[in-house]
């Protein structure tokens, strides 16, 4: 067990992608065992993975590569292009593929590869490495909670509408009806604005930005996007969802998990004022 478990009982959770059911079941066994995990669902195909991704929220994938229609790389590749960052530890039953899957993972954060037939050691061994590093990130996203808590953090003036954030390299002032969206991706916040193409902004985590900044003017969609209500200006629904942001002349174009195309829809038909 990870020393961090003895420090606070965090539990990262855990969805199974492979199109094997008895793969499925074996998996869940092994890891129904390990106290700091909990697999919250699971899918035969790649499409139903994503619908699970979107609404159970993982902190760990466990995917397989090779499955009917599309692969565990392109699953892999759409969550890069959506800019979503997970765990992720491959479990294939061909190992010359462990490269190419580790290169397909490096935009999140963690990967690994475990070759079938299951060895449940190395398992357990590979998802505690996991488990590991997300525990210290969440640990370091706890401390930048209680920093904006006690007002030591990134803060927001609900009178001026200005957000400032800054560290010993940048300092960042921004006017919050300047803002399209903003999304966390490659472990980092960045901000969409009229007047710039992004800024990358320090020392805050998108839980803490959503704190910032007002409901009733910003919406969080799923793990890593929050989009300005008012700026929504075209929903595309269908395979491929997608949304339009506009807002001082300047047009974004966002994509959208299925899961999330009606709490956007809302939204854009009752935009904020």
């Amino acid at each position: 067990m990870p020393d961090t478990m003895t420090k606070k009982m965090l539990k990262a959770k855990a969805v199974l992608i492979d199109d094997e059911f008895f793969v499925r079941e074996t998996l869940r066994s092994m890891l129904e065992t390990l106290p700091y995990l909990e697999v919250v669902g699971e899918a035969d195909d790649v499409r139903t993975g994503l619908d699970v991704i979107a609404t159970r929220e993982p902190d760990l994938i466990l995917l397989d590569i090779k499955m009917p229609v599309l692969s565990g790389f392109d699953l892999l590749d759409e969550l890069t292009r959506q800019q979503q960052s997970y765990g992720v530890i491959f479990v294939s039953g061909y190992p010359d593929e462990a490269l190419m899957a580790v290169q397909k993972a490096a935009p999140h954060l963690h990967s690994d590869f475990v070759v079938k037939p299951i060895d449940p050691v190395v398992l357990k061994e590979k998802v505690a490495v996991f488990y590991q590093k997300w525990s210290i990130q969440k640990e370091q996203e706890a401390e930048l909670m209680a920093g904006l808590e006690t007002g030591m953090g990134p803060r927001g003036d609900e009178a001026s509408g200005l957000l400032l954030f800054q560290n010993s390299q940048v300092f960042h002032c921004i006017d919050r009806s300047d803002i399209l969206y903003c999304e966390s991706a490659n472990r980092q916040i960045n901000v969409y604005c009229s007047q710039f193409d992004h800024l990358n902004i320090p020392n805050v985590t998108l839980d803490g930005l959503e704190k910032m900044l007002p409901s009733q003017e910003f919406i969080r969609i799923g793990k890593s996007h929050i989009l300005h209500k008012g700026s929504i200006r075209f929903l595309q629904k269908g395979n491929r969802p997608r949304c339009i942001l506009a807002r001082n002349g300047r047009v974004i174009d966002v994509q959208l998990y299925a899961s999330n195309v009606e709490k956007v829809e809302q939204s854009y038909l009752s935009p904020s004022v």
